[in-house]
């Protein structure tokens, strides 16, 4: 919606019982309102920021590095010890795959 057409239809907005005309063609139209927000406001996150929440809700609660493990990991590798389950990767990439058409 072009935001000057809401000024331009005579739209009448209530601020403490009286009626304001507001019309987008004056300076104060185009400022923030500095009246109190009423308890009837409402605000609609869209499916993009409800998923962008859900993903930092669970990336923070995972745990920071796990640097025993990763020491483990890399005394392995140095060992020639460190065996790949390639099985085992392609189903995760495979689950994650799916997860992201969830």
């Amino acid at each position: 919606m072009d935001p000057g057409a809401l000024g331009k239809a005579g739209s009448k907005v209530e601020d403490s019982g009286a009626n304001r005309k507001i019309s987008g063609d004056s300076p104060a139209s185009q400022a923030t309102s500095n009246a109190p927000a009423s308890a009837n406001d409402t605000v609609e996150l869209t499916s993009s920021a409800k998923l962008l929440e859900r993903l930092d809700k669970t990336l923070s609660a995972l745990p920071v590095i796990d640097n025993q493990r990763v020491g483990e990991v890399k005394a392995a590798i140095e060992n020639g010890n460190y065996e790949i389950d390639a099985d085992a990767i392609a189903d995760a990439m495979i689950r994650f795959e799916q997860s992201l058409g969830d």
